[in-house]
């Protein structure tokens, strides 16, 4: 109960009515969710981080097709992030007249760990603490200026530090109350 009155309290009015949508259109069994989500439902308990857009892995498009055939999407590939697959599905489904980002990445979740919570009342599976925080560590050198040169932007990088820092703030907090235990 406690959970979804976080929910309810930081997730903004369009992006529930968004995931409500998704919820009703897609298994949630065959996709994980990732991104800016899946770092809120690792983080919600030590930090309040607003959800601004929705990213979901998936293996089979036609998992998507109920609310592809709803919401439309536009094909992509990612630039950013190495997939199995770089094509990326994309929309922006407005709602209350304001615009709520989708991503629909082609990802196989073989070597990445799934995590499973409730999201506004539904189990939802996502990528997991441990691979959240690999993923925005590991981010931090490929977006430096150095290694994009004029594809650089500063907005990407500073997401990632940022995150990883709560990440790794969370992990050093943890070891360092085992240790203490540890030595009482």
């Amino acid at each position: 109960m406690r959970v979804l009155k976080t929910d309810e309290a930081y997730i903004f009015e369009e992006q529930k009515e968004t995931l409500k949508l998704l919820f009703k259109s897609i298994d949630m069994t065959k996709v994980v969710i990732v991104g800016g989500i899946a770092d809120y439902l690792n983080l919600r308990n030590y930090f309040n981080l607003p959800v601004h857009d929705i990213d979901i892995a998936y293996k089979d498009e036609a998992d998507l097709q109920k609310v592809i055939d709803l919401i439309g999407v536009k094909r992509y590939y990612s630039k950013f992030y190495e997939f199995d697959q770089p094509k990326v599905l994309v929309t922006n489904f407005v709602i209350n007249n304001k615009p709520v980002h989708i991503d629909f990445f082609n990802k196989r979740f073989t070597h990445n760990s799934i995590a499973k919570s409730m999201l506004l009342g539904q189990e939802v599976r996502h990528a997991s603490f441990e691979t959240m925080k690999q993923f925005h560590n590991t981010q931090i050198s490929k977006l430096t200026s150095e290694a994009l040169g004029n594809s650089y932007e500063w907005k990407r990088l500073y997401k990632h530090s940022k995150k990883a820092s709560l990440y790794n703030l969370i992990t050093y907090q943890k070891n360092k109350i085992e240790k203490e235990l540890v030595y009482e």
